[in-house]
């Protein structure tokens, strides 16, 4: 099945076999030595004997990623900016450093020697897959580990492609995942909440900001929404809001690769040769898709905003262009992320006095403040956010709040310094009785859980939810 020819001063094994549409091939192997030849020959004849046998294959991690990518859309009904981002790191982040390197050859140790290197390469080195000149200030902003665990993350998807599609037998990406250095995110308390919301006149900003900050809302959830999804007499008067879309800003390429059926409608193009287009698309998972409830002062508010919408429609019918969305321009075409955003950092540069956080930073804020308003009902608040799963609830939100923490301060210091110690004798041992049952509040267990580290937690969201 396979034979040794010496050539030279070297050994070549050779030997047939087929290849993956079953075609008749001949394959040689160059060895320095007899005896490694003979090892590898017994190898080849076992491995064709009994199916293992790797078919030789030129393929590259570029090739094989790029084959990859559709498919995996397809099969995943990837968004916009799934798809935006996928293509981007693969452009950017991996084709650079191993794109050229076989398949085939790579090892696990080769995988580890690239996450060592993006983790000292410079954020933007690469646009569009070209090398890009950074000034000394730019070149000390590193890729940060997220990006790296990002990297990874879709590296081991792929690489358990290229095993099914019998390319490798093993996937070369490590066991373990790069290590994410998690920081604390920037959020304010319901306080500051309160009095930054009173500082906005802009009308719609107010009321996108309203909505983010007791609604948990995402920005492309807010400006998704159209005045069918309010039900204002739901709920026994209280008021709905069915959150099942969103409006986003989508590169027309990506548009044009992933699945038609996630997008209900484009917009058409406000400049020409605009390369993006504004869509309404599906929300981003199907824990997405809920029904949230008003409260009063937003019930008016949105009461309010939809008389001014109509009055802007009354004032020039014949310029008005009904856009469908709620969020809307005063001519009724609807408001884009990029201008909700623009808006909200010409507010936040206008009043420094508040800590500059995100318009993303204001849902962070709300779910803390839900998680501590709730006891840390951890359900029920995940139905307010539309978050995949309490575990992911946990691990993003049981960190970020330390007025729990400050309060049993608080507390200790207003108690133990108050003591009255005259006359104190030393404590008997205690006698074997059974221990006085100890009453546990929400504030108790969120402080508990934020205690944990992110495994505990998970496994704390399994036993708790499975």
């Amino acid at each position: 099945m396979a034979s040794i020819m010496k050539r030279g001063n070297t050994y070549s094994v050779r030997y047939n076999y087929k290849d993956h549409a079953g075609k008749p091939c001949k394959g040689w192997e160059t060895f320095k030595t007899k005896a490694e030849a003979q090892e590898r020959k017994i190898t080849v004849e076992k491995e064709l004997l009994d199916g293992t046998f790797l078919v030789p294959d030129t393929m590259t991690v570029e090739e094989m990623l790029y084959k990859w990518i559709p498919i995996q859309s397809s099969k995943h009904k990837w968004s916009p900016k799934t798809y935006t981002q996928s293509v981007a790191m693969v452009q950017n982040l991996i084709v650079p450093y191993i794109g050229k390197r076989k398949v085939q050859d790579l090892r696990t140790y080769d995988i580890e020697q690239f996450y060592a290197t993006l983790s000292q390469t410079p954020c933007g080195q690469y646009v569009h897959g070209e090398k890009q000149e950074l000034t000394e200030n730019q070149k000390k902003r590193l890729l940060s580990s997220t990006s790296i665990h990002e990297v990874h993350t879709l590296l081991k998807t792929a690489f358990s492609y290229a095993v099914d599609w019998d390319l490798i037998h093993k996937s070369p990406t490590p066991r373990e995942a790069p290590k994410i250095n998690t920081e604390e995110r920037t959020i304010w308390d319901e306080r500051t909440m309160l009095a930054a919301l009173q500082t906005i006149e802009n009308p719609a900003l107010h009321l996108a900001v309203h909505m983010s900050m007791i609604l948990s809302l995402r920005e492309g959830e807010i400006l998704g929404l159209q005045p069918g999804d309010l039900d204002f007499d739901a709920a026994d008067g209280r008021g709905t809001i069915s959150v099942n879309k969103a409006l986003q800003r989508a590169d027309k390429v990506a548009l044009s690769k992933i699945d038609p059926t996630q997008i209900y409608h484009t917009f058409p193009d406000r400049r020409e040769g605009s390369k993006s287009s504004l869509i309404l698309k599906r929300t981003k998972t199907k824990k997405s898709n809920r029904i949230l409830y008003m409260t009063k002062p937003l019930k008016e508010e949105l009461l309010a905003w939809l008389e001014k919408v109509k009055q802007d429609e009354q004032n020039a019918p014949e310029k008005y262009s009904n856009c469908g969305q709620l969020f809307r321009l005063p001519d009724g075409l609807p408001i884009a992320p990029d201008v909700l955003t623009k808006w909200y950092r010409m507010w936040r540069a206008e009043h420094p006095e508040f800590e500059k956080i995100v318009f993303h930073g204001l849902r962070h804020s709300s779910a803390t403040y839900q998680l501590l308003q709730s006891g840390g009902d951890f359900k029920s608040v995940q139905g307010n956010t539309g978050h995949a799963t309490a575990t992911v609830l946990m691990d993003t939100y049981a960190h970020t709040q330390d007025k729990p923490r400050l309060e049993l301060t608080e507390k200790i210091e207003a108690d133990f310094y108050t003591q009255d110690v005259a006359g104190a004798k030393p404590q008997e041992p205690p006698e074997n009785k059974t221990p006085v049952a100890t009453k546990i509040t929400g504030k108790m267990i969120l402080e508990a859980i934020r205690q944990m580290d992110a495994e505990e937690r998970r496994e704390l969201t399994r036993v708790l939810f499975a």
